[in-house]
């Protein structure tokens, strides 16, 4: 029960009420896709120490990759998608009669429009095989990469994920439902009001923001229920863009033009990686 005792207007006393269901409603819905409070230290001075990795798009120079700040660093590449099932870039390669290389951009294997490659990096659409899900959407998809990345960590229940919203504050745009957008506070008497009440979520406002090639927003999670963060999306917000353990042992970052992922981490946690069937991994340090 929630009991309000103030000289506000009736209609800014239910106001409050409306916003303190909607923001009930709202949790509910970041509990169920993989969100919890946040309420450790997200490690974000280590975080931008690693900045780096997001900045290599395309160009694994030796100086680049040496300078990560971990012992391994791992190119994870996301599956395209035909309408049965996914496709690696191994098979793409082949397929086209390419030689694949870890460094090997999908620009590198891509036949446009039957012209061979190289293709153009930001139109290479595969005439067989379109264009792998790119950023979180695509890292998403790879449920048995987390699973591994879980087994090593000593923190697997308590992680960070950074999101990135390609239209400025728009969590408004994907909560729970229709009834989320932003209130607009008014003094008019006169004014019309959204028969529900919406909210920009207090929990979003407050999240604290990094650097990792884009300003995004850190929020508290498991491991292995990152890829459920992508239950969040409409449009705007994709998933997790980068992700890292309580115990700090790997970082994984993808961007939103990025078809695939990278992941900082030891030497152990890169074999386990390299060796999961359901991953397409390649070692670049």
């Amino acid at each position: 029960m929630i009991r309000i005792e103030s000289a506000l207007p009736t209609r800014m006393t239910r106001l409050l009420l409306d916003y303190v269901a909607a923001e009930g409603r709202d949790w509910q819905h970041f509990l169920r896709s993989g969100i919890r409070p946040l309420t450790r230290d997200p490690h974000l001075d280590w975080v931008r120490q690693h900045g780096g990795m997001a900045e290599m798009h395309g160009e694994f120079a030796q100086d680049k990759v040496g300078n990560c700040g971990f012992q391994a660093l791992i190119l994870i590449r996301h599956p395209a998608r035909t309408e049965d099932r996914d496709v690696s870039w191994a098979e793409v390669a082949r397929t086209n009669g390419v030689t694949i290389s870890p460094t090997s951009m999908w620009w590198d294997l891509a036949v446009t429009n039957d012209n061979p490659p190289p293709q153009d990096p930001y139109d290479a659409r595969d005439d067989r095989f379109g264009t792998p899900l790119e950023g979180a959407e695509g890292l998403g998809e790879i449920g048995e990469l987390f699973e591994v990345l879980a087994g090593h960590t000593s923190t697997p229940e308590e992680a960070f994920g950074a999101v990135f919203e390609t239209s400025s504050l728009a969590w408004n745009t994907y909560g729970p439902g229709p009834d989320h957008s932003v209130a607009h506070y008014t003094s008019d008497p006169d004014a019309h009001l959204h028969p529900q009440l919406t909210v920009v979520p207090a929990s979003q406002i407050c999240s604290p923001e990094v650097e990792l090639g884009r300003r995004l927003k850190v929020l508290q999670t498991a491991v292995t229920d990152a890829p459920a963060m992508s239950g969040l999306a409409s449009g705007r917000f994709r998933g997790v863009d980068a992700l890292w353990p309580d115990g700090r042992e790997w970082l994984l970052v993808t961007d939103i033009d990025w078809e695939y992922s990278l992941l900082g981490c030891d030497r152990v946690a890169a074999d386990a990686v390299l060796a999961s069937d359901g991953v397409e991994a390649v070692d670049l340090a």
